[in-house]
């Protein structure tokens, strides 16, 4: 450069910022459930994005653990949501889940007999018999089988052809868990399969969220008693000055009956999702009418439920819609049905399990959703998802939260609105007069103007969560109402906000004609 230079005029310009709209927050899932002592993981803290790779919830948490099922059930679906865990360990008076069941007879041929212990998908083991074979062979073999496999919930054990299968975990939620016997094989039987000792005494859960911190989408939760769930998600819901809501997932296994009464008057929260799956008692058979483990249900839900709210992310074989838009996830998801979601990872309902028709509205009335089968019975698929949210406080039928869609599409549209207001007004001055060009200034018109913006931006093709059309925003421009207080510094804004919803039903009258003229 030369020495002496003339730079007239003198111009300075500096860079601003775009006015780009602030994305909601990923997606995050906590998952709670018992560990064992072969765990490294102290029970009660928290444990941060576990990682996809590899399996470090079997060192964590005890690789036949509840909680490590729940982890391996969650990554099978989706290895992109960070995922954090609560272990806790078993109560120390608590009691483990014992089933029994006796092998007789004598083998007149070669043939097999098959025990499911927890899972008809990854615990089934199919066991040759000889001829020869003694009850005790087969038995031990069965033993060996089961023992091999260090993921099963059950641990076994072989005393003159009496098998038992105990519990890992102690406490209620083994006793969720299916197991059945088979044989095929001439000259061996098995006469049933016993309940011999129920699980008991559950951990204490009474501070095991308080670990949990920032926002959780879902929550993983394993045990029927979700007081102390209910309670941390409802501290939640209209925290101040931060988005924090989140729903709880739980899977309940029981009668009808018994689930009708604990639905309903027993649960109301919009924040809750419960599955209500059939106990099934037949001769070789104890557990759900679907044999999965009830936790790794709600794992693999809550899975596909991130999955579908996490923008980008490739989820066309978790849809039956074929739209284009839908493949992948993101916000928009969030008013698309979660009925007819497939759940491959699941195995199928053998006939003469599971609910009737006529069950399956009352438990929706009640506030309980199922997993099913398709109409062939060839695929297992999620049913309707609603929330066990049914009456306001002053126990008036209430259609608000009916379902987890509307909670989701509601849940996407105020955070949107909280972090966009945030990020445009988190340096204004306030006025009720005119603004200044050039100046951040906000008035009741500039908030206006601006809240119409989002409400437009949410009926896009990016979000599709509220109505679109004249009438929708003129609806919601006529019931949006602004007023300013300059002492306090403070804006009150209350907006009427049109969702978008699900199709689920359609009614349709087919007049017979047998002329085609007028």
């Amino acid at each position: 450069m030369s020495g002496t230079q003339v730079l007239q005029p003198s111009i300075q310009i500096t860079l601003a910022n775009a006015d780009a709209a602030v994305q909601n927050t990923a997606q995050r899932v906590l998952l709670v459930g018992q560990k064992t002592s072969a765990g490294s993981a102290t029970s009660g803290d928290l444990v941060e994005n576990i990682s996809s790779s590899g399996a470090p919830e079997n060192a964590l948490f005890g690789e036949d653990s509840q909680l490590a099922a729940m982890v391996r059930a969650f990554k099978a679906i989706n290895k992109i949501v960070r995922v954090d865990a609560i272990p806790v360990d078993d109560h120390a008076s608590g009691v483990p889940r014992e089933v029994e069941f006796t092998v007789a007879g004598s083998p007149t041929a070669a043939g097999t007999i098959t025990v499911v212990a927890g899972s008809e998908v990854n615990h089934s083991y199919s066991i040759p018999i000889a001829v020869g074979d003694t009850v005790t062979d087969i038995a031990d073999a069965i033993t060996a089988a089961i023992t091999a496999n260090g993921k099963c919930p059950f641990d076994c054990a072989n005393v003159a052809g009496v098998v038992t299968l105990t519990a890992v975990n102690d406490g209620t939620v083994a006793n969720d868990l299916g197991v059945e016997v088979t044989v095929d094989c001439a000259g061996v039987t098995v006469a049933s399969v016993t309940e011999a000792t129920a699980g008991s005494q559950d951990p204490t859960l009474t501070s095991i969220l308080d670990a949990a911190t920032g926002r959780y989408q879902g929550v993983v939760w394993p045990w029927a008693d979700t007081t102390i769930l209910e309670a941390f998600l409802a501290s939640r819901w209209s925290a101040n000055d931060i988005i924090l809501d989140g729903v709880g997932i739980v899977t309940i296994q029981d009668t009808h009956a018994n689930l009708l009464t604990a639905l309903d008057p027993g649960l109301n929260d919009q924040d809750i999702v419960v599955f209500a799956e059939k106990q099934e008692s037949e001769t070789l058979y104890k557990g759900p009418a679907q044999n999965e483990a009830s936790y790794a249900k709600s794992a693999m839900f809550a899975a596909i439920r991130a999955l579908r709210l996490t923008a980008g992310a490739a989820i066309g074989h978790l849809l039956t819609s074929s739209a284009t838009l839908d493949q992948f996830g993101g916000p928009a998801l969030a008013s698309l049905p979660y009925f007819n979601t497939p759940m491959d990872l699941l195995p199928g309902i053998d006939a003469g399990r599971g609910w009737t028709n006529v069950e399956i509205e009352q438990l929706l009335s009640a506030g309980g959703g199922v997993i099913g089968m398709n109409y062939t019975g060839t695929a297992s698929l999620v049913g309707e998802v609603p929330t066990t949210f049914k009456t306001d406080a002053a126990s008036n039928p209430d259609p608000t939260w009916k379902f987890l869609n509307y909670v989701d599409t509601a849940s996407q549209v105020r955070e949107y609105f909280h972090n966009n207001l945030r990020a445009r007004f988190s340096q204004s001055r306030l006025t009720q007069g005119s603004v200044s060009r050039g100046r951040d200034m906000a008035n009741a018109v500039v908030i206006r103007a601006y809240a119409e913006r989002l409400y437009q931006d949410l009926t896009g093709p990016d979000y599709v969560l509220v109505q679109d059309g004249e009438v929708a925003v003129a609806y919601f421009k006529e019931n949006l109402t602004i007023s300013l207080d300059l002492a306090s510094g403070t804006i009150t804004v209350v907006a009427r906000v049109p969702i978008v919803t699900q199709l689920r039903a359609i009614i349709a009258t087919i007049k017979i004609s047998f002329s085609t003229e007028a």
